[in-house]
């Protein structure tokens, strides 16, 4: 247990100061990151990307914990400018969506952007279309808390780029990126 604790500790360590020296705008480096942290926790992933406690390691920021903080979990799910962040969706539910966390376990596939176009079935319709299970610069239009409308672009992955050499949790899901588009 000490050994898995330490792992952890180090992996953190690592995982948060590969983010920070990542690009603002490299959904791929953060998909990868959080690849690393599948192959090591498998869907407790999910947990540690919502800064949730797995196997009695704390993330509250106490530092007592192998993840220090809820800092170092945003480390990994979202961008040092703040523009970017990881989402995942299970079985047709928000497993990981650092915007609204209270969505949290409530159906995806009711998302629509700032146009009405249905957000998650887009993605999904984009998922299905690749060739290899990697789908990148869907373009999709939010509504900013100011009103405006802000174009952003999505990078998605699904399971089976994060589970090797299957999934093997008998559920459905893919994550992915979010950043501000660039004109």
């Amino acid at each position: 247990m000490i050994k898995k604790k330490i792992a952890l500790a180090l992996f953190t360590t690592t995982l948060g100061m590969g983010v920070v020296a990542a690009a603002p705008l490299d959904p791929n480096t953060r998909l990868e990151k959080v690849k690393e942290l599948f192959a090591q926790y498998g869907a407790d992933t999910f947990k540690i990307l919502n800064g949730l406690d797995i196997g009695g390691t704390s993330n509250a920021g106490s530092g007592s914990g192998p993840i220090a903080s809820r800092a170092d979990i945003a480390a990994v799910i979202k961008s040092d400018d703040g523009n970017a962040f990881i989402f995942c969706v299970e079985d047709g539910k928000w497993a990981v969506y650092p915007p609204e966390p209270m969505k949290i376990g409530t159906n995806a596939m009711t998302a629509t952007d700032a146009n009405d176009r249905p957000f998650v079935q887009m993605l999904i319709d984009e998922l299905k279309q690749s060739q290899n299970g990697k789908a990148h610069h869907i373009r999709y239009d939010v509504t900013t808390p100011d009103g405006r409308i802000q174009q952003r672009e999505a990078t998605v992955w699904k399971s089976s780029h994060f589970l090797s050499p299957k999934n093997n949790t008998g559920k459905k899901f893919f994550c992915g990126t979010s950043v501000k588009a660039v004109p």
